[in-house]
This record gives structure tokens, sequence and C-alpha cells, in this order.
């Protein structure tokens, strides 16, 4: 099933990056000779004298040919016929759709969702299942005193907890349940060695919808915040920083779906739809050949005045897909190797 939500998540991903270069290459009039929704054999096509449209067996992306993009193509309006800036146009295109598609689901899932508005009172909202206080406290508990120190907000809990817990791991917790005064003894939880002991509670939440203009301001913040990571990602990773262990591909991919789908939340799948289309955007950018920001690398020398041989640039492009190919056998590899822990 993991394998499947993958492949469907990476399918509306890619497809969508191919109908942005098809969409592109009809407004410049570019032929195209094939638009397929999936890989593999074809399950039903068809021809509308101008151009092939395929589904195909393996419900993952799709794929656009477009006419004239070989070296000695001689096709009438084909690719490389074209000016430079409608050949860049049709480049981007695919990243600028992957773009599209992550803003789209940042604004569903904000506006759907709302903003999160914590109560300041300190009524406790839930409590985390790996706390030892999950046995003695409750959701709704108003906490009125710790350890002899009265608590009227939320901030005054984790400041008087920091305090006490150096010297003991159970505090006495004064709380009103069901309008009644009670005295607990609550013990706290040592979640992770490097960190003081905690009562492992959370505050009481309310949802409000977004109007139009903060919401859309919101979701602008998300999606530059998504990209911002993404960049410093492939920072660190071209600078060496990234452990070669550490990089993953499509096993890992599957993985990280899987783990997402165990909440059984749809929208924490959407959220991830929205950070693998803008991380596949960016991958594409990058100017390495055979990607589509290598192929912009060399309409934009076109643009200023310096010509390629077109020769040449498909050597450059063919071995760059050889090393693209390469990568991806090594992070997948190392997918396999992370699970088995070979």
């Amino acid at each position: 099933m993991n394998i499947i939500i993958a492949l469907l998540l990476l399918g509306v991903i890619i497809f969508i990056h191919e109908l942005g270069h098809f969409l592109a290459a009809r407004l410049f009039r570019m032929p195209v000779s094939e638009f397929a929704i999936g890989m593999g054999p074809e399950l039903y096509s068809y021809y509308t004298g101008r151009t092939l449209y395929s589904i195909r067996i393996i419900p993952m992306g799709g794929f656009v040919n477009i006419d004239g993009m070989e070296v000695e193509s001689k096709v009438e309006n084909g690719f490389n016929s074209k000016p430079p800036l409608a050949r860049f146009v049709v480049l981007f295109a695919g990243v600028f759709m992957n773009f599209i598609l992550a803003l789209i689901v940042i604004l569903g899932i904000t506006f759907a969702s709302g903003k999160a508005i914590q109560n300041t009172n300190p009524v406790i909202g839930n409590i985390i299942k790996e706390a030892k206080a999950s046995n003695v406290l409750k959701s709704n508990d108003i906490i009125k005193e710790i350890d002899g120190t009265k608590i009227t907000k939320w901030s005054e809990i984790g400041e008087t907890i920091a305090k006490d817990s150096k010297e003991r791991d159970v505090l006495d917790v004064v709380i009103e349940r069901d309008g009644k005064d009670l005295t607990l003894e609550v013990p706290l939880t040592k979640m992770a060695a490097d960190r003081p002991p905690m009562m492992g509670i959370v505050p009481e939440y309310k949802f409000e919808k977004y109007g139009i203009g903060e919401g859309l301001s919101q979701s602008f913040k998300t999606f530059t915040g998504i990209f911002k990571d993404t960049l410093s990602g492939v920072k660190m990773l071209v600078t060496g920083k990234v452990k070669a262990k550490d990089i993953s591909g499509p096993v890992g991919i599957v993985k990280v779906v899987g783990e997402a789908s165990k909440s059984g939340s749809s929208g924490i799948l959407l959220w991830l739809l929205a950070i693998l289309s803008i991380n596949v955007g960016i991958f594409n950018l990058l100017p390495f050949p055979a990607l589509d920001g290598g192929r912009i690398l060399f309409v934009i020398l076109e643009l200023v005045g310096i010509k390629v041989d077109k020769k040449l640039e498909e050597r450059v492009h063919t071995a760059g897909m050889i090393l693209l190919f390469g990568l991806i056998i090594f992070a997948t590899a190392n997918d396999i190797f992370n699970i088995f822990k070979f």
C-alpha cells in the first residue's frame, strides 16, 4: 500500500511537471508527438492527427515528446527552431508548475485547517502518551499550583517545572477537575538524555479560519520557508556537509510516505505532496546536464550571445544523464542498506 501511495504522489508531481512543458510547447506552437499519463506499456491511446495522448500501465508521472529537440531535426516549428526565449519558457514551465502545485496545496491546507490559537490559561489540552503523567492527569484539567507555586497562566508551568525538576522527579500539583480541586503527585518523564525532565502536557488550542488576506500571506510564508529549507539542503549536499549514507532515493521516499500514511491523516500526505513538489522543482532547476536547469543554462548562454555547438551540448546532456542514473542507483542502494542495515 505504501508503494502505491508513493507512486501516486510522485505520479501527480511528475505529471504536473510534464503538463507544464506540454502547455508551454502548445503556446509556442511546437509540435508535440506524444503526451502520456503514466509509464510503461500503453493501456489506452487516442491520436488527434497531431498528438498521441496515451494512458500507460504504471501510474507514475508521464512524459511529453516535443518534436525538434534532436540535433539534426528539421521539423517545422520544432523546439530548436524557436527563439531562445521560447525555449527557456518551455523548459522552465515544468518547474513552474511544480511550484504552483505546491502553492495550491499549501493554500488549501491553510484555509481548511485555519490558525491554531493557544489558550493562555493553564488548561491541559492533551498529554503525551509516553509521559508518566498520562496516568495521573487528564485533558481539561486546570493546573492551579505546582509545589506551592501559584499558577495563573500556561507559561508559568514550564518555568516552575524547570526550577523544581532539578531536585525532584515527582511534583505536588493542585488541579481543578470537574469543578473540584485535587492534589496529585505527578511524575516527570525524561524524554531525552540531554534534556531536563518534563511533565509531557500540551496546552489547549482552538482553531479559527483565516481571512483571505491573512491566509494568502501565511501560505506564501509557508511556501517560502519550505523553499529556503530545500535550498539549504541542496547547499549542504553540494558542499559535502551531507554524508553519503544520508543521501536518499525512491525507496527512501516510499519509507517516508509509509510513515506519513500510518497517521491516517490525508493532511500529512498533502503536506508531503507540497514538500516533494518543491523539492522536485528545485532539483530540476539545478544547472546539471540532462536536467531542465542544465538545458536552461545553455539557452541562457545563447540569450547573452554565446552560441554553443548543439552536438557538443547533446553529448554533455548524455553524459549528465548517465551520471544522473548512477546517482539514482547509488541513492537506491543507500536506502536499501539503511533499511536492512547490512
